[in-house]
């Protein structure tokens, strides 16, 4: 959910608790197995608003960052398919996906990241087989902004192994775009691939708070899968 403001002159009237519960109502009604939120941790406020709603505090998400890095391009960026291979690919994640987290499907960010330019999908396989992919952004938060960084959207791998040939390979693919740096945002329940982060040298940019409604809350994949994901719109 989000984001979500209500005008100064409204504010103290019920109107944001109106509007949260009836969102939350909403996604209850249509089978949402996941209800949550993400907010700045150091908002006293915000955090205390929407947990008088039933909203949980969970893990931290910390956003990490990497140097770009000069490597081999062994993953296959979705843009330089055809379009036969690209649905191919589409169905290939998809299924990867369903796999680790039964019910997510990320097609509608991979479609709207290519349709609108602002990044690509990488994907990495073994033999017939989609084994990790990530869906990152690269062009500037700020119109008119030189390419600084590449922000990783999604980031989904079938193992520890994959997970982290597929970092190599997005520090590799933000040099190849201009970027100085990939950001990885990690939710914190993954302690492990956090610390494999750090071993790497990453550093820490950022956290958000991750909410969520209660017995509403995402659990990891129970399988060994990684499945990395943010939570803003």
């Amino acid at each position: 959910m989000g984001p979500l403001a209500v005008h100064p002159d409204f504010q103290g009237q019920g109107v944001g608790k109106m509007i949260v519960s009836s969102g939350v109502d909403w996604l209850k009604k249509k089978g949402a197995r996941v209800i949550g939120l993400e907010t700045m941790p150091r908002t006293m406020d915000n955090v205390g608003f929407y947990s008088t709603l039933g909203f949980i505090p969970g893990h931290l998400t910390v956003t990490v960052t990497l140097e770009a890095t000069r490597s081999g391009i062994q993953a296959t960026p979705m843009a330089q398919l055809n379009p036969h291979e690209r649905e191919l690919a589409l169905r290939q994640c998809r299924v990867l996906l369903d796999q680790l987290a039964p019910g997510y499907d990320y097609t509608r960010e991979i479609v709207l990241t290519a349709q609108h330019q602002l990044g690509d999908t990488l994907f990495v396989r073994k033999g017939d087989e989609v084994v990790s992919f990530a869906i990152s952004h690269s062009v500037p938060l700020v119109e008119g902004r030189v390419t600084e960084e590449m922000r990783v959207l999604k980031m989904v791998a079938k193992s520890e192994s994959d997970f982290d040939h597929l970092v190599t390979q997005l520090s590799a693919y933000a040099r190849v775009k201009g970027a100085r740096r990939v950001a990885i945002r990690v939710q914190g329940q993954y302690s492990d691939v956090y610390r494999r982060l750090m071993t790497r040298g990453a550093r820490v940019r950022w956290t958000d708070l991750r909410m969520s409604v209660h017995e509403f809350a995402e659990s990891r994949p129970a399988n060994g899968g990684i499945v990395l994901s943010n939570w803003e719109i």
